[in-house]
C-alpha cells in the first residue's frame, strides 16, 4: 500500500535538477534543465556545449508562428538527445518596463502576440515529448527584488494582460508550468489559491504539474491546498516530508497528495516517448541561421542603402565597434547555453563574404563587460600549459585557516564557476560550517602580449583573493544574498584590479575564494583585460571616411540582461553614443546595427542612413547579420516593442516596489503601445513597424463576418512587384467606440487581435487571412468574460500606427459582427 510518506516524497525535487521517482504509482524521475534559448546543461558551465537560438523577443520579432514552432522543435530534439524531461520555457511574462533585465526572455510588451508564439515554441517543443514549462506565473515582469516583490493590479488588468499569455499556453496544453517568486495581491504565486486553484484548476480546466521557481516556496499547507505540485529544487525544504507531517496533523488531506501524484505520473507518461534523433547539425545551424534574419528589424533604410552592394566587384566597407568581433548572443541568467567555440562573428563572416581585403575593422571602443572573460588573454592550466584555462583545486580549511591538500582537480575555460549545493571533493553546502571552511583555488599561467597595465576583475560570494607569482594584489568578493541567491551570484559586487604586465614574460595568476557552508549555492567570477590601445575612436573614424561604406556595431553588454538586477537607464554606453556620431558625420553612408534586446535610445539615429535591430539573436548572428546586409536574406522582423522618443514617454518605466515592496500598476490595461496611441504619444518606431527589401504592395482589403461563436475573417491582398522575394505581416487592430465613435473611458485605444505572416515570391499575389474570434471582442470582469456589444472599428495594418483599411461595425452580445456604418479606407498609400 502507497503510504503518506511515498507521496509525499514526490511533491519536492530529488536534487537540483531531477525529482523523485515512485515505481508504484508510475512516477519516473524526470529530468529538468533551464530554457529557453536553449538546453542548458546541469552543471550550467562552458562544458556544455549546445544550440543557442535567437531570444524570446528575436523570436517575436519575427511574427511567424510556424517558424517559432520550428525551433521550439529543435529545441524538442536536442533536449531529447540529452534525455531532458522538462525544458524550463518559455517565459510568458510580458515586457511592462523596457527597462526590466530579463525581458530579453519575453515575447514582447503584447498579451496577444506573446501568447500565440509562446503556444507555438511550446507545441514545437512538446511534439518532440520534452515537456515545456511556462513560467513564470504571474506579474514577475520585472527583476528588483523579485522575492519580495508584491504586485498590486487589478483584476481586469491581470485577466487581460498578464494571464492571457499563460491562458493560451493553457489552451496549447502545456505539460507544466512554474509559480513566480513574486506576490501578486499580498499572496505569494507558489502558495496563491486564487491562482493556483480558481484560473488554472477551476477555470482553464488545466490538468499540468505546477512547480516552484528554484527555492522560491514559503510554506508546507499554504503551498499545498494552493495546488503547487512541485517544490524546486530538492532537497525538500517546505514539502516533502513536511508534507506527510501535515497530512497526519490534518492540516492537507492525503486526497492532495494523490492529486499530485497522478499529474507526475501523467507527466511521465506524456515523456516517456522522446524523438528521434535530432536534425544534422548543419540543418540545425541553417534553421537558426534563417530565424534570426527573420528576426532583424530594419527600422529605417535612407535612399536604400541596404542592402550592400557585393564587395566582392570593388569598394570597401569599414566595419567598426566592440559588437562586430564579440557580439552578444544571450543575456546573464542561470539559463545561458554554452557555445560551440566554431561560432562566427559579424566580422568573420563578412570578411568570408566579401573577402578580408575589402573590410577596414577598427574597434572604436573599449567593451564594457563586467567581469571580462578571460580567454582572449590564452590561459593555460597551472598545471598542465597544454590545456586552455585554468586549474581549479579544492581544500578544506583547518581551525588555523590553513587549506588541506588538493580534495578534488579540474579544469576549466570561462570566467564564472558555480556550485549548487555540494562542493567538488568535500561535500554537500549545508553541511559545511558557515565559518570559512573550505577553499577554491583557480590557477593559470598567461603569457601576456603587450607590456602595459591589465585590467584584473574578481567577485565571489566568498572572500576572494588575487594574486600575481604567488603575491596578494587584491581582495574582494561578498557573501551571498540569502533572499536571492540565485541572483546574488550574477550580480556579486565587482573589484577591480590593475596590474602591469611585461610581454613574453609568463606569470602566474591565482583566485582563491574562501568560503563557509550555509548556503545553497557558491560561484566565483574573475577575468582580465589587456592595455586598451590608445586612439580606438580616431582610427575608428578614419577608417569610415576613407571608405565607401560604414557599418556600426553597437549595443549592450551581456551584463545588461541580468536576473534579479533591473536597468537603470536605456542609452547605450556614452563612448558607443559618440562612435555612432562620430562615423556618421564621418561618412552619410553609415549603416548603425543595434545588438540589444529590448528597447533602446537612439538620440543619433537621424544621423544614420540605416538603422538595423538585431537583439540576442543566438548562435548564427554573425551569419545572419551578413546575409542581411550583403541582401542574400531580408530583414524580416517587425518590432515587438515600442521605441520611444525618450524614457518618459513609456507609460511604465519603474521597476522598483517600495518600502512594502509593493508595486503598483496604475497604467492598468495601457502597456506599451496602448499607452502611446491612448495618449497621442508620438514613438521613435510603433509596435509592429519593420521594413524590408521587396517591393510588397497592399491591393485590397476585406471583412467576413462570421456566424455567432464563429470566427471572423479579415483578409488582404497583397502583391510583390520587382525581382526580390520578401515578407510580409498583416496585423488586425480592434478599437472599441462607443456612441460618439470615441473610445471608451479605461478601455485601449485599440489592441492588436491577430496576425498573419506571408512570404511572396517575385509578382506572386495572395490574399491574406486573420482570422477573429468572440474572444477577441470581449472584455473580462469579476463576472468573468463576456462580448462587448457595440461599435467596434476593424483595423488592417502595417503597424500599430500605418493603417491599410478600417472597417466599422456592431458586435452583438453573442458575438456577431453586424454591418456598421461601412468601410473608411485609411490615408496614404497601398504599399508596405
Amino acid at each position: 500500500m502507497t503510504t503518506v510518506d511515498d507521496l509525499a516524497r514526490l511533491t519536492a525535487g530529488a536534487d537540483m535538477h531531477s525529482t523523485h521517482s515512485g515505481a508504484a504509482l508510475g512516477v519516473r524521475a524526470l529530468r529538468l534543465v533551464d530554457g529557453p534559448m536553449g538546453v542548458t546543461g546541469g552543471r550550467l558551465d562552458e562544458r556544455d556545449i549546445a544550440l543557442l537560438t535567437p531570444c524570446a523577443t528575436a523570436l517575436a520579432a519575427t511574427w511567424d508562428d510556424a517558424l517559432v514552432r520550428e525551433v521550439g522543435g529543435l529545441l524538442g530534439e536536442e533536449a531529447a538527445e540529452y534525455g531532458v524531461d522538462i525544458l524550463l520555457g518559455p517565459n510568458l511574462n510580458l515586457t511592462r518596463s523596457p527597462l526590466s533585465g530579463r525581458s530579453f526572455e519575453h515575447f514582447g510588451e503584447d498579451p496577444r502576440l506573446a501568447g500565440a508564439l509562446g503556444a507555438a515554441w511550446i507545441e514545437g517543443l512538446q511534439s518532440k515529448g520534452v515537456a515545456a514549462c511556462a513560467k513564470h506565473l504571474v506579474c514577475n515582469d520585472s527583476e528588483t527584488d523579485r522575492h519580495r516583490l508584491d504586485v498590486r493590479v487589478d483584476g481586469q488588468t491581470l485577466h487581460e494582460v498578464y494571464l492571457a499569455p499563460f491562458e493560451a499556453a493553457a489552451r496549447a496544453g502545456v505539460w507544466t508550468m512554474m509559480a513566480a517568486y513574486n506576490k501578486v495581491g499580498g499572496v505569494h504565486c507558489a502558495e496563491h489559491p486564487g491562482l493556483l486553484d480558481e484560473v488554472l484548476r477551476r477555470t482553464w480546466r488545466w490538468d499540468g504539474v505546477v512547480m516552484s521557481d528554484w527555492f522560491g516556496t514559503h510554506s508546507t499547507t499554504a503551498s499545498l491546498t494552493a495546488g503547487l505540485d512541485l517544490e524546486m529544487p530538492g532537497p525538500a525544504r517546505q514539502l516533502g516530508a513536511r508534507a506527510a507531517d501535515a497530512v497526519r496533523a490534518g492540516e492537507a488531506t492525503r486526497e492532495r497528495l494523490e492529486v499530485t501524484a497522478a499529474r507526475l505520473a501523467e507527466l511521465s507518461r506524456r515523456t516517456a516517448v522522446k524523438a528521434d534523433p535530432r536534425r544534422a547539425p548543419r540543418a540545425a545551424r541553417e534553421l537558426l541561421r534563417r530565424a534570426a534574419a527573420d528576426a532583424f528589424v530594419l527600422l529605417k533604410n535612407d535612399r536604400s542603402l541596404l542592402p550592400l552592394p557585393s564587395l566582392t566587384d570593388g569598394g570597401t566597407l569599414a566595419v567598426v565597434g566592440p559588437g562586430a568581433a564579440d557580439p552578444v548572443l544571450q543575456g546573464g541568467t542561470f539559463a545561458r547555453v554554452s557555445l560551440d567555440p566554431r561560432v562566427r562573428t559579424p566580422l568573420e563572416a563578412l570578411r568570408a563574404e566579401a573577402g578580408a581585403g575589402r573590410i577596414r575593422h577598427e574597434q572604436g571602443t573599449e567593451a564594457r563587460d563586467r567581469v571580462p572573460p578571460l580567454a582572449p588573454l590564452s590561459p593555460v592550466a597551472a598545471d598542465d600549459p597544454t590545456q586552455p584555462g585554468f586549474t581549479v583545486t579544492y581544500h578544506r580549511l583547518a581551525a588555523d585557516g590553513t587549506p588541506s591538500a588538493p580534495l578534488f582537480r579540474d579544469v576549466r575555460n570561462t570566467h564564472l564557476v558555480v556550485w549548487f549545493t555540494e562542493l567538488p571533493g568535500i561535500g554537500a553546502l549545508d553541511e559545511l560550517p558557515s565559518e570559512e571552511s573550505a577553499l577554491v583555488r583557480a590557477s593559470c599561467l598567461l603569457t601576456p602580449a603587450r607590456t602595459g597595465t591589465y585590467d584584473f576583475r574578481i567577485a565571489g560570494t566568498g572572500s576572494v583573493t588575487l594574486r600575481v607569482d604567488g603575491e596578494s594584489v587584491g581582495t574582494g568578493g561578498s557573501r551571498a544574498l540569502p533572499a536571492d541567491v540565485m541572483g546574488a551570484l550574477l550580480r556579486g559586487e565587482v573589484t577591480r584590479v590593475p596590474v602591469e604586465l611585461t610581454a613574453g614574460r609568463q606569470v602566474r595568476i591565482e583566485v582563491e575564494m574562501r568560503l563557509g557552508g550555509g548556503r545553497r549555492a557558491h560561484g566565483l567570477s574573475f577575468g582580465g583585460r589587456a592595455p586598451v590601445p590608445d586612439g580606438l575612436l580616431d582610427r575608428a573614424v578614419r577608417a569610415a571616411r576613407e571608405s565607401d561604406t560604414a557599418v556600426v556595431f553597437a549595443g549592450v553588454t551581456q551584463d545588461s540582461s541580468l536576473e534579479s538586477q533591473d536597468r537603470t537607464s536605456l542609452a547605450l554606453p556614452a563612448d558607443q553614443e559618440e562612435l555612432i556620431r562620430r562615423v556618421c558625420e564621418a561618412n552619410p553612408r553609415t549603416v548603425v546595427v543595434v545588438n540589444a534586446p529590448y528597447a533602446v535610445d537612439m538620440p543619433w539615429a537621424d544621423k544614420a542612413a540605416a538603422v538595423l535591430l538585431t537583439w540576442f539573436a543566438g548562435q548564427e548572428y554573425g551569419p545572419a547579420v551578413a546575409d542581411v546586409l550583403l541582401g542574400r536574406s531580408e530583414p524580416g522582423g517587425r518590432l515587438p516593442v515600442t521605441l520611444a522618443l525618450r524614457d518618459a514617454d513609456h507609460g511604465a518605466l519603474s521597476t522598483a516596489p517600495d518600502g512594502d515592496g509593493r508595486l503598483a500598476y496604475p497604467e492598468g490595461l495601457l502597456t506599451g503601445y496602448r499607452h502611446f496611441d491612448r495618449h497621442g504619444i508620438r514613438p521613435r518606431h510603433a509596435f509592429g513597424h519593420g521594413l524590408g527589401y521587396a517591393d510588397i504592395r497592399w491591393r485590397s482589403a476585406r471583412l467576413s463576418p462570421g456566424t455567432a461563436g464563429d470566427t471572423a475573417t479579415v483578409s488582404a491582398t497583397l502583391r510583390c512587384h520587382g525581382d526580390r522575394a520578401g515578407k510580409e505581416v498583416v496585423q488586425v487592430y480592434l478599437a472599441p467606440l462607443d456612441a460618439g465613435r470615441e473610445t471608451p473611458a479605461g478601455r485601449p485605444e485599440q489592441q492588436l487581435a491577430g496576425f498573419a505572416t506571408a512570404r511572396l515570391a517575385p509578382g506572386e499575389e495572395r490574399c491574406v487571412e486573420v482570422g477573429l474570434d468572440p474572444r477577441a471582442f470581449s472584455e473580462w470582469s469579476e463576472r468573468g468574460w463576456a462580448v462587448r456589444e457595440g461599435c467596434w472599428e476593424i483595423r488592417i495594418a502595417r503597424s500599430s500606427r500605418d493603417v491599410f483599411q478600417r472597417f466599422a461595425v456592431y458586435v452583438d452580445a453573442e458575438g456577431r459582427l453586424l454591418p456598421g456604418p461601412g468601410a473608411a479606407p485609411a490615408d496614404g498609400p497601398g504599399r508596405a
